[in-house]
């Protein structure tokens, strides 16, 4: 079996950089930390994940809003995430990149192919056909509504919600946020008051994902002060 991975390691000992490169990518002669050659460590086939089976089979249909995201990073890290967690649709709304932007692919690994999107100028207007349609909407914000991740109610599976989250610095739209019909935030225990937005997503969209599956009664968690 062929490598899809080449693992180089520095000769210089002092420096031992060691890294991996594709093996259908161009060798590298030379240590791109200090310059010196540098020699194959290993050689190994991608990791596996046939054996990889998702625990959860409700029929919830769980969707994403991002409103105003200003990162095509984040945006391709969040539909990784979005493939992971079979997040049924992403809802691209304002200024936030699209999966025709370059920037997206260094982050998603591909993952603008499995996931269906539609992008919409108006993230108002989205989130009002949304909950016309019967969408239960959650807004992660912190804000004088927003109450912690883990006291949601447990919903049935049938049920069909769609996560927001907003701008890395302005927050949700505040008239998308009225229409939330919760408002949740994700505890913090250190100095800051907020997490990344991809992973402030990511951690909402597993509870989210698998709420019934945890009793509240043993959550052990702290309020920012």
């Amino acid at each position: 079996m062929s490598a899809d991975f080449i693992i180089f390691e520095c000769d210089n000992k002092n420096c031992l950089f060691r890294y991996p490169v594709r093996a259908n990518s161009k060798f590298p002669k030379f240590c791109p930390r200090c310059k010196s050659p540098v020699s194959i460590a290993l050689e190994y086939s991608e990791r596996p994940t046939d054996n990889v089976v998702s625990s959860h089979t409700n029929e919830t249909s769980f969707s994403l809003l991002l409103d105003n995201l200003r990162s095509a990073y984040n945006v391709g890290s969040i539909l990784r995430s979005a493939d992971g967690f079979n997040i049924t649709h992403i809802f691209l709304c304002g200024m936030t990149a699209t999966p025709e932007n370059p920037k997206i692919f260094k982050t998603s690994l591909g993952a603008e192919d499995t996931i269906s999107w539609s992008y919409s100028p108006n993230s108002l207007i989205t989130v009002q056909n949304l909950k016309e349609n019967g969408y239960y909407l959650y807004g992660l914000e912190i804000g004088p509504k927003s109450h912690p991740i883990y006291e949601i109610e447990k919903h049935k599976d049938n049920l069909n919600i769609v996560l927001i989250v907003g701008n890395e610095l302005a927050g949700i739209d505040p008239q998308v946020r009225e229409l939330c019909d919760e408002q949740i935030y994700i505890p913090m225990m250190g100095h800051k008051c907020s997490f990344n937005v991809t992973i402030a997503l990511g951690i909402a969209a597993f509870y989210l994902r698998y709420r019934n599956d945890f009793d509240n009664s043993t959550l052990n968690l702290h309020q920012s002060i």
